[in-house]
């Protein structure tokens, strides 16, 4: 309840003022909606009402959106009522917290409390409930199948967590319906198949002991296979929707732009010596003329797929000629995507929604950090926001340097099985740089938003302990 009456007063009396809940992605997101409401499947219509099957997009958040338009009757232009389900769906990502902190640290459950109340206020997770975003959708399905998938792989370590009940019929159950889940998220964001490869090392690597090196093969493979089987049934009939469109199986096209525009284009900067808008132009001109010519190859136009494979190869080609501006911009973003803070998007609507200029040249980090340091507003209040999210910021992330450099150092120093305590095993940690690795093109704070529940409860886990005396 604490949680929804945050959000609920950020929404009514914010978010939902002067379509202040409408990003980018919104438009995209509302029109597949509406396609899948008119009968015409995942696609968008243009101004002739003509639809055009859509592949740039997943198709879990226009489901979702789909849904609540039919289930409660809305008007499909009242784009703001829709979102209130969203607003209650994400009320409840405290409570989901809450149990995967006990799950993860079982004997801390002060830790897990702070967790779960500091995420009811925590900026980012407020803010993106009220967007017309994926986001809260996709934190919410992800939050579950990593309380299905810890529970599964913790029961080696902590037996008190099954109540009798472990047994490998169990093990299976709860690793199948984490692949569900899995494959749920997916299709919300585009890094489920990223987030199962992950999965399945750290499974292999669960019994892994420091004294006897022993490895439960068998056992964890059953687990694994369980864990991609759920996976596949939910994702395979998306994967097979595409291969009969485009005769190719793949998630969605929005790979090649994203990193051809993000990415290969601030290499193309310094090889034209010009400003990051020209480099996409002339990028964009490249692209039509390999286009053309792959066109007159085939003798038929490119579907989108080719297209998405076309833009992909180029912007390769550019990280391979450039390779150490392309580490550096990659690092830069890395950067980016972990410590930028989500009042920035208050930031930018305040500023009546003016782009800034990420990627210019002349943009040092210490002008990154900078834009926060010094933010251009006169507004008092959110100068004050902003540095109370840097502060909070600061305390979270030496939370977590706390939490996952000392018990390093004790299993070092004393030998101490990685197995004794889930959290020295850096399973939260290697998810959570999963996150910010993947924003590698890019480098925005929303990159971050599903990894914020396991930076929260790693800190707070490093806070209660009796060694965290300040």
């Amino acid at each position: 309840m604490f949680a929804f009456l945050i959000r609920f007063t950020v929404f009514n009396y914010y978010l939902g003022k002067n379509n202040n809940y409408w990003q980018v992605d919104s438009s995209t997101y509302h029109k597949i909606a509406c396609g899948l409401l008119s009968g015409n499947g995942f696609s968008t219509s243009d101004n002739n009402n003509i639809y055009k099957q859509n592949f740039y997009r997943l198709p879990g958040y226009p489901v979702f959106l789909a849904s609540i338009y039919k289930l409660f009757n809305i008007n499909i232009r009242d784009t703001k009522t829709v979102l209130w389900a969203q607003v209650i769906l994400a009320s409840f990502i405290p409570i989901l917290i809450f149990i995967l902190s006990l799950i993860l640290f079982p004997n801390y459950f002060l830790a897990a409390k702070l967790a779960s109340l500091y995420s009811c206020v925590h900026l980012g997770l407020v803010l993106y409930s009220g967007f017309f975003m994926s986001e809260s959708l996709f934190i919410f399905l992800f939050l579950i199948f990593l309380i299905l998938f810890f529970r599964t792989v913790s029961c080696d370590c902590h037996p008190e967590l099954v109540s009798g009940s472990r047994n490998i019929r169990n093990h299976n159950k709860n690793i199948f319906i984490s692949g569900l889940f899995l494959g749920f998220a997916g299709l919300v964001r585009p890094v489920g198949h990223y987030l199962l490869f992950l999965s399945i090392i750290l499974i292999i690597l669960n019994n892994f002991n420091f004294k006897n090196y022993k490895l439960n093969i068998k056992n964890n493979f059953k687990k694994a296979l369980y864990l991609i089987l759920g996976f596949i049934i939910i994702v395979s009939p998306w994967l097979v929707r595409n291969y009969i469109y485009q005769g190719k199986s793949f998630f969605h096209t929005l790979p090649g732009g994203h990193f051809l525009n993000f990415a290969a284009a601030r290499s193309a900067m310094l090889e034209q010596n010009c400003d990051y808008n020209k480099a996409k132009v002339y990028l964009q001109n490249k692209i039509k003329i390999l286009a053309q010519e792959q066109k007159d190859k085939l003798n038929r136009d490119l579907n989108e797929i080719e297209y998405c494979d076309l833009q992909l190869n180029l912007a390769i080609q550019y990280f391979k000629k450039y390779p150490l501006i392309t580490i550096k911009n990659f690092l830069i973003d890395i950067f980016r995507t972990s410590f930028s803070l989500y009042s920035s998007e208050i930031l930018y609507l305040e500023n009546n929604r003016n782009n800034i200029d990420y990627f210019s040249n002349k943009r040092t980090v210490f002008s990154l950090v900078k834009r926060y340091l010094v933010p251009e507003t006169k507004n008092i209040d959110l100068k004050l926001l902003i540095y109370f999210e840097i502060i909070l910021n600061l305390f979270i992330w030496l939370g977590v340097l706390g939490a996952c450099v000392i018990p390093s150092l004790t299993v070092v120093a004393f030998g101490e099985d990685w197995c004794k305590d889930p959290g020295s095993l850096f399973s939260p940690f290697a998810f959570i740089l999963l996150f910010l690795v993947i924003g590698l093109a890019g480098g925005y704070a929303r990159m971050r938003l599903p990894a914020e529940p396991l930076l929260i409860i790693l800190a707070f886990n490093f806070y209660s302990k009796k060694h965290a005396n300040f």
